[in-house]
């Protein structure tokens, strides 16, 4: 369990990282509208997280129970008062409260840990940074695993980075991923190093990548902590936040549904990413707002996805319950 040293430390690399974003000029920082003619062959579309989802979401497991667990955290917020937070049968989990600006919970939040495709957030930090949301780009050849989800790009087809940008975000693609990794790095390793250099600028100490996807690779790794952190980050851009609020992306006549089954369940929900793979689990970084107030959750390494939701829907719930 993470003290209260840890936690001011994380105050601090995220009060640098709005510093960083805040300092960018919106061409550099934001993925804007498109609201001119796109470069695009095939915009994606998307459905509003207010519109109701016709998508079953696979989230019921009868033999889990997220709030079954073996440990307790406590609040770690500077100078808080101990209060016991709920028991989760999760590897790691931190809450944020993001408009008082301070950590509430946490349990093992700084133990590094595989996170699958929540490495996407960074991925698309380095893009966000890169600027030119309505620059062209070429989708690269390239081969995926069958398991890999992704949202059907063509070799050689033209795409926006705003459009792949919302197609990774929303639906998690891996094409997107990589075509966005091709395009803004020059090559998948120099972009790679991109990502590693601004976990360090950010502050993100526990978070190394291997590849913009988040796919288990030896010494790849992030925190509970550190996701939270970074969406933090993220969720001060408007379009970022419309992006990953989003419940469903359409491109070449497929509408393909968020992997993120908050959107479908918990009220207030407004975002951010899922991640999971062998090594990672199930994991998602939450965030929902309720009466002008917005808490940001990580859960790392659930058992199930069902797990997963439950477990970030009972830290949401709590983190409201608590002020």
């Amino acid at each position: 369990m993470s003290g209260q040293s840890s936690s001011r430390r994380g105050a601090v690399a995220l009060v640098f990282a709005l510093g960083l974003l805040a300092g960018c000029s919106s061409s550099s920082a934001s993925v804007a509208p498109e609201t001119t003619a796109p470069t695009t062959t095939a915009p994606v579309t998307t459905t509003p997280s207010s519109t109701t989802s016709t998508t079953a979401d696979a989230t019921t497991d009868a033999t889990t129970d997220a709030t079954t667990t073996t440990a307790v955290a406590t609040t770690t917020a500077a100078g808080a008062s101990s209060v016991a937070a709920p028991r989760l049968s999760v590897a790691s989990y931190a809450v944020y409260d993001a408009t008082s600006q301070r950590w509430m919970a946490d349990f093992h939040a700084d133990d590094p840990h595989a996170v699958g495709s929540i490495m996407k957030l960074l991925t698309a930090y380095v893009v966000m940074r890169a600027g030119q949301p309505t620059k062209s780009v070429t989708v690269p050849p390239m081969r995926l695993d069958p398991s890999e989800s992704a949202i059907g790009l063509y070799p050689g087809e033209h795409l926006s980075r705003a459009v792949l940008l919302r197609g990774m975000l929303i639906v998690s693609a891996n094409d997107a991923a990589r075509a966005l990794a091709a395009d803004v790095g020059g090559s998948t390793a120099a972009f790679v190093s991109m990502m590693n250099a601004a976990a360090q600028q950010l502050g993100l100490h526990h978070t190394v990548a291997a590849n913009p996807i988040g796919l288990d690779a030896a010494g790849a790794h992030s925190s509970a902590r550190d996701v939270v952190s970074i969406a933090s980050v993220l969720m001060r851009d408007p379009t970022f936040r419309a992006t990953v609020a989003r419940r469903s992306a359409t491109l070449h006549g497929r509408t393909l549904p968020t992997t993120n089954g908050l959107l479908r369940s918990y009220p207030g929900a407004d975002g951010v990413k899922t991640g999971h793979t062998s090594a990672a689990g199930y994991c998602v970084v939450g965030s929902a707002v309720r009466n002008g107030r917005r808490i940001i959750v990580a859960v790392v390494g659930a058992p199930t996805d069902a797990a997963r939701v439950k477990a970030a829907a009972t830290l949401l719930d709590w983190a409201f319950a608590h002020t």
